[in-house]
C-alpha cells in the first residue's frame, strides 16, 4: 500500500513539474524563435526601405555602396532600369546560383501581379509580400520585388536576403532547448523519487507502527475473550461451577475495559493539540492520591507515604487530571513490579526557585539498565511471557506521552538501596 502511494505520489509530481518545465521551455524557445525572425524582418525592411528611396530618387548606385551593402547584410541586390539590368556582379557567391536564384524569386513575384518587365499600371511602385525562396543546397532567403514607375520609364528590383543561418541557429536552438528539456526531466524525477520518500516515510512509519499498535492490542484482547468464551462454556455443562465461573467473566471483563479505556486515552493523547493548562495546586493532588491508594496498599501490605517539604509546595503550570494520570499510572506500576509485601512506596515532593520535582520511590527489584530505554514502549513489559494478566504494558507509554503533552518529562532513576525511581519536574507559578 505504501509503496503503491509513494509510485502514485513520485508519478502525480514527476509528470506535473515535467509538464511545466515542458510548458516553459516551449514559450521560451518560440519566444526566442519569433524574437530572432523578428528581427531579421526588422533588419530586412530597414534595408528594403534604404534601397527604395534611392531607387525612387535620381540619385545613381555606386558598385562600391552596393558591394558594401551585400556583403554586410549577406544580401543579393538585383536591379533593373526598363528591363535592362545594372552592370553589378556581386559582392559574394551564394551556395545556389545566383541567376536561378532570381529568376524564382521574379517567378514567385509575377504570381502576385509584379512583373518586373513591365511598368505598372495603377500606381506608382507595385512591391510583392516577403516571401521564402528555398535554393538547391538547403539554403534558404528571405525575398521581396518591386517595380517602379520613373519619368524615363521604370525600373525594378529583386532584394534576398541569405536565412541559412537563421534556420542554422533555429535548429541549434532546438536542439539546445531539447538538451535543456532531458537533463531537467531527469533532474526532477531524482528529485521526485527523494522528496517523495522523505515524504512517505512518516507515513510509513506510522503505518509500521498502527501495525505493530493493533498487532499488540488483539493480543492483548484475545487472553480475556479466551477467558470469557471458556467460562460460558464451562457454565453452560457445569451450572454449579457458574458463582466461580461468573467472577471470572467479570474480571476479565473489567481488564479487558481498562485496556480499551487505555488505548482511547493513549490514541486522544496522540492527537496533535497542547492541553488547556492552569495553575495545578500539586499538594491537593498529592493528598488525593494518597487517600484513594492507601487502602490499596495496605490490602497489599505495602506502606505508602507522602513527603513532603516543610516549606510551603508552590503551584505549578500543568494540567491537573493528566497529573493525576501519570501518578496514578506510576502508582499501580510500582504496586504491581515494584514492590512486595512488606516494602514501602514514597511519593516524594521537593522545590527549589524553578521548579517543583515530583517523585514515585519504591524499593523493590529496580530496572536494569538495558530495559530502562524500553519501559516507555507500548505493550512492553519485563517479564516477555506476560503471565502478569491484570496490566497490558499500555500504562507507562500513556504515561511518557501525556507527559510529553504537558512539555515535562519523565525520567528513570536508581532507588538508594534498590529499586526503582520516576520523577517529574514541572515549572513552579513563582519561578516567574
Amino acid at each position: 500500500m505504501i509503496r503503491k502511494l509513494e509510485k502514485h505520489l513520485t508519478s502525480l509530481f514527476f509528470f506535473t513539474t515535467s509538464g511545466i518545465l515542458t510548458l516553459v521551455l516551449v514559450i521560451a524557445f518560440f519566444y526566442q524563435t519569433r524574437l530572432n525572425s523578428s528581427q531579421e524582418t526588422g533588419l530586412f525592411q530597414s534595408q528594403l526601405l534604404d534601397l527604395t528611396h534611392r531607387l525612387e530618387g535620381t540619385s545613381g548606385f555606386s558598385d562600391d555602396w552596393l558591394s558594401s551593402l551585400e556583403a554586410d547584410g549577406h544580401l543579393i541586390i538585383h536591379i533593373e532600369d526598363n528591363g535592362t539590368p545594372l552592370f553589378f556582379p556581386g559582392a559574394w557567391t551564394p551556395r545556389t546560383n545566383r541567376e536561378d536564384l532570381l529568376k524564382l524569386a521574379k517567378n514567385k513575384a509575377l504570381k502576385e501581379g509584379v512583373d518586373t518587365r513591365s511598368k505598372p499600371h495603377s500606381l506608382s511602385i507595385s512591391k510583392s509580400s516577403l516571401f521564402t525562396v528555398k535554393g538547391e543546397h538547403h539554403d534558404t532567403y528571405m525575398a521581396t520585388v518591386l517595380v517602379i514607375s520613373a519619368d524615363t520609364g521604370f525600373r525594378s528590383m529583386v532584394l534576398l536576403s541569405d536565412t541559412s543561418e537563421l534556420h542554422r541557429e533555429f535548429f541549434f536552438q532546438l536542439l539546445l532547448f531539447l538538451l535543456l528539456e532531458t537533463l531537467g526531466i531527469l533532474s526532477l524525477y531524482i528529485t521526485s523519487c527523494k522528496l517523495v520518500k522523505q515524504a512517505v516515510k512518516p507515513i510509513e512509519m506510522y503505518h509500521e507502527k498502527q501495525n505493530e499498535f493493533i498487532s499488540a492490542a488483539s493480543h492483548e484482547l484475545r487472553s480475556p475473550l479466551a477467558v470469557i468464551q471458556t467460562s460460558a462454556s464451562v457454565i453452560k455443562t457445569m451450572p454449579e461451577r457458574a458463582e466461580k465461573m461468573a467472577g471470572l467473566i467479570e474480571r476479565e471483563c473489567i481488564r479487558s475495559g481498562n485496556l480499551l479505556k487505555n488505548l482511547l486515552l493513549l490514541s486522544s493523547a496522540e492527537e496533535s493539540f497542547i492541553p488547556s493548562t492552569e495553575n495545578v495546586e500539586i499538594d491537593s493532588v498529592l493528598l488525593q492520591i494518597l487517600e484513594n491508594y492507601e487502602m490499596l496498599c495496605e490490602s497489599k501490605g505495602i506502606s505508602l507515604k507522602l513527603k513532603l517539604p516543610k516549606e510551603f509546595l508552590p503551584e505549578i503550570h500543568g494540567n491537573a487530571q493528566w497529573i493525576y494520570q501519570i501518578l496514578c499510572i506510576l502508582l499501580d506500576n510500582a504496586i504491581s513490579y515494584g514492590c512486595d509485601c512488606g516494602s514501602e512506596i514514597i511519593l516524594d515532593a521537593k522545590t527549589d526557585r524553578q521548579f517543583v520535582t515530583i517523585s514515585v520511590v519504591d524499593h523493590g527489584i529496580g530496572i536494569p539498565d538495558a530495559m530502562k530505554p524500553h519501559v516507555f514502549d507500548r505493550f512492553y513489559r519485563a517479564d516477555a511471557s506476560r503471565n502478569d494478566k491484570q496490566h497490558s504494558g499500555l500504562g507507562l507509554s500513556i504515561a511518557k506521552m501525556l507527559a510529553d503533552r504537558m512539555h515535562t518529562s519523565i525520567l528513570i532513576k536508581d532507588t538508594p538501596g534498590g529499586g526503582a525511581t520516576f520523577e517529574m519536574k514541572f515549572y513552579s507559578v513563582k519561578a516567574e
